[in-house]
């Protein structure tokens, strides 16, 4: 009987956890094409620190993503193809988490064999820069503004995502 509740109680809230990613106030500051990337920084799970100002030169993927999301676990894939593709002709990407650990995030990361490096956030503090709601966020710039930025209204597609990075990255 305790077994049972204690699996009852564990599935409520994680429910509740995913819920939280997809009914969030959709009326919410956020963050517009044509604006300025904020001042931030983060430091990477490969020990690098990003900063608004670094990600301020050149063509920048920012995403901010939890592991429990269905739409993050849809979109992070095609984040790590694009890291594949793109990180080493010189895009900078910014992967961080909205209110998770290193040790939450750690094995999921394992698990789905992603090797780009993110930064873990215990809380919001980074994330409410850029918007109140709504996760995933995919935000694509250049020399330090927003050119595109993608919700999980609709999840965007990988093709919409390279397309967009390409165009930015070959007008440099």
């Amino acid at each position: 009987m305790v077994k049972k509740l204690f699996s009852f109680i564990f599935i409520a809230v994680l429910m509740s956890s995913v819920a939280a990613c997809i009914r969030e106030d959709e009326n919410d500051f956020q963050l517009q094409v044509g604006d300025a990337i904020p001042d931030f920084t983060v430091q990477l799970t490969d020990g690098t620190t990003v900063s608004g100002a670094s990600l301020r030169e050149g063509v920048s993927v920012i995403v901010f993503f939890h592991i429990g999301c269905p739409d993050c676990q849809q979109v992070l894939p095609y984040i790590q193809r694009l890291y594949d593709a793109f990180f080493p002709a010189g895009v900078q990407f910014a992967v961080i988490a909205r209110e998770q650990k290193q040790q939450e995030i750690a094995p999921y990361w394992e698990s789905q064999c992603f090797t780009m490096p993110y930064a873990p956030q215990p809380g919001r503090y980074v994330y409410n820069l850029f918007a109140g709601s709504r996760i995933p966020r995919v935000y694509i710039c250049n020399q330090g503004i927003i050119r595109k930025f993608y919700t999980d209204n609709p999840v965007p597609s990988y093709d919409e995502l390279e397309a967009d990075l390409r165009n930015l990255f070959l007008k440099e």
